[in-house]
């Protein structure tokens, strides 16, 4: 999948305009706050139908305007296992490789909308298979020495970009703990009783899948890890999931019955797969303990383009990606080794400072300069 051309209009600060993007890369080269960031996560909320940056969506809407839209005009090539092969002028040709689709999302009067191909999409998984999407930001260091909870949602990232049975069981089990935390409130045992056999059912599919994807995603994450950072030494990351692997659902029922009083004191669910823990060990100990804040910085990076290969091994697809301004804290030898091994994609969108676009200067593409929100 690759866009052609991404339309913007009251979005963030950018300029009202229509956007070229029809090449392979995508370069956009400008001081920091200028709009660069901004353009890349209209990208991806076409991709996704939100944004890597926020949960708000009316962020979207440009100071003093009631209302905005994005739209990207974007291909399916017909066969997936075949590559596109660029023009003389390396642009691609839809005529040839693929099918035009259009995606829209709106927000207007505070209602966000998203139409896909003239169709109103009702669920927001609708789309997130179209454009498979992988981005590389500054806040990525978060999934390495975040909360559990960040590290968590790089893993349901990561599966659910090709499984769409895990999404709908994690959005399931986010129900029934959402359920189950309004009831203690309220202490009444006996729908408690049946919320736990159901959290139990889902919650054991969850720690099913997350153990069996860590296992093979170690095997991606480990080689591009000692690409990236010259380390011979290997790194794992271990999952440990709150239950236990062993837990079958009776085992589940008497944990959350042990906690109960504090739970109800609480209002809160103290057990379960959203309480799920993973760790980076290097030579059987806890790496981020020790590591210094660029190795922190490297493993993010690998992380993120495990994830961009992984989805590769698991579905034989490239993604799209996009690079924000992510090797800015990384000596140039770090950052030639990173960009050297970088996953393989259908499309790149990267953003750089004026004159670190120089560390991929041999890559042919659309160079843009961005400014004040005007792109050029």
């Amino acid at each position: 999948m690759s866009f052609f051309s991404v339309s913007t209009y009251n979005f963030r600060n950018l300029e009202n305009t229509q956007v070229n993007t029809n090449a392979k890369n995508i370069f956009l080269v400008g001081e920091n706050g200028h709009g660069k960031t901004n353009f890349l996560e209209a990208v991806y909320v076409l991709c996704f139908g939100n944004s890597f940056r926020t949960k708000i969506d009316s962020l979207f809407i440009k100071e003093e305007e009631k209302e905005m839209s994005v739209k990207g005009i974007y291909t399916e090539k017909k066969d997936s296992n075949t590559d596109v092969t660029p023009s003389a002028n390396h642009e691609w040709q839809p005529e040839q490789n693929g099918i035009k689709n259009s995606i829209l999302l709106s927000i207007v009067k505070g209602k966000k909308t998203i139409i896909l191909n003239e169709k109103k999409v009702r669920d927001r998984k609708e789309i997130i298979y179209n454009i498979p999407c992988v981005v590389f930001s500054h806040d990525d260091i978060y999934f390495v020495n975040g909360t559990p909870e960040r590290r968590r949602t790089f893993f349901n990232q990561t599966i659910s970009l090709f499984d769409c049975n895990y999404l709908d069981n994690l959005r399931q089990y986010e129900r029934i703990l959402k359920n189950r935390n309004a009831v203690l409130k309220s202490n009444d045992k006996e729908i408690i009783s049946v919320l736990d056999i159901q959290l139990a059912e889902k919650g054991m599919e969850l720690i099913r899948i997350r153990e069996k994807i860590t296992e093979e995603f170690n095997e991606t994450f480990s080689s591009v890890f000692s690409k990236v950072s010259a380390i011979d030494s290997k790194i794992k990351i271990l999952y440990k999931p709150s239950w236990g692997f062993e837990s079958d659902i009776e085992k589940i029922k008497k944990t959350l019955s042990s906690k109960i009083e504090v739970e109800t004191a609480l209002g809160t669910t103290l057990s379960g797969p959203h309480r799920d823990r993973f760790y980076y060990y290097m030579n059987k100990k806890d790496f981020i303990r020790i590591a210094s804040t660029g190795q922190t910085r490297l493993i993010s990076l690998a992380l993120k383009a495990a994830q961009a290969e992984f989805y590769k091994e698991k579905t034989g697809k490239k993604p799209l990606i996009l690079m924000d301004d992510a090797l800015l804290e990384l000596d140039n030898p770090k950052k030639i080794r990173f960009i050297e091994s970088f996953p393989e994609y259908e499309q790149a969108f990267f953003t750089f400072l004026p004159g670190e676009e120089k560390i991929i200067s041999e890559k042919e593409g659309l160079f843009y300069t961005v400014n004040n929100g005007i792109i050029r």
